[in-house]
């Protein structure tokens, strides 16, 4: 099972056109939000399952969730944005909130800082920003694959 990750794109269509087609073929897809209109427009370039997030900047829309909770290849993925776990400050409460969810898999954005850790009971997955980097971070998404017990992800710079 090979899984997309995007987030923050604030408007960029093209970087995020570009995340996509620098991917290649990929299972399911998600998009953690900032701005959730995006990863509609995801909808409309693959067949691929598009799972939307909402971040702090689309609480005025009815699209995407604040949360998902999905079981891939019988991995609990939990997805969010991030920004209501405090992410910017630590990453205590995202933790907390996946095991509460007993999540083998975190994922979040917010920060536009890529970040990948894995004590073997949480991957906490940041793709970083596709759109709008900080601190000066590369545009970047990333790439899960899950294997049978083995689960890998990597942060990957967005070509130019």
């Amino acid at each position: 099972m090979k899984i997309g990750v995007v987030s923050d794109s604030h408007g960029n269509l093209h970087d995020l056109e570009l995340a996509l087609a620098d991917m290649g073929h990929v299972d399911i897809l998600f998009h953690l939000g900032d701005y959730v209109e995006d990863g509609e427009y995801l909808k409309t370039l693959t067949n691929t399952p598009v799972y939307l997030i909402k971040g702090n900047m689309d609480r005025f829309t009815q699209a995407g969730k604040d949360e998902i909770l999905l079981v891939v290849d019988g991995v609990a993925i939990l997805a969010c944005h991030g920004h209501a776990y405090g992410v910017k400050s630590d990453l205590y409460r995202v933790t907390l909130r996946g095991q509460e969810r007993n999540a083998r898999i975190v994922l979040f954005g917010h920060t536009h800082q890529a970040y990948l850790s894995d004590d073997g009971q949480i991957m906490l997955f940041n793709p970083g920003s596709v759109g709008a980097p900080r601190m000066g971070g590369e545009k970047s998404y990333g790439i899960i694959t899950i294997d049978g017990d083995e689960i890998d992800g990597q942060i990957i710079p967005l070509k130019k």
